[in-house]
């Protein structure tokens, strides 16, 4: 992992804000190594008045997700992708709060 050269200090920027902060993020997939990533997907919310008070409720329980890991040989969707996986899933959330 690389070193920031600035480790956070002052107000000079060097070359960039990876060598300011050393924040790099990693894209990367290594060969052969299970990678598991998070991400975190908000569900649907409306307003809706319970006794006389605004309460923000989900407006579906259930969701329908679809998945893709996609390679872009040169970066674009429209060049030439490959489809290494995909998959669907229905999530859904307790009615009940429990």
């Amino acid at each position: 992992m690389p070193v920031p050269q600035q480790l956070a200090r002052g107000d000079r920027m060097g070359r960039g804000p990876y060598e300011k902060s050393g924040l790099i993020e990693d894209t990367g997939l290594p060969p052969g190594k299970v990678v598991k990533e998070r991400f975190e997907i908000f569900y649907p919310l409306e307003e809706v008045e319970v006794n006389g008070k605004t309460v923000e409720k989900p407006a579906a329980y259930d969701l329908d997700v679809e998945v893709k890991l996609t390679y872009l040989p040169f970066g674009t969707p429209n060049s030439d992708p490959f489809v290494w996986k995909e998959f669907a899933k229905r999530v859904s959330i307790s009615q009940s709060g429990k």
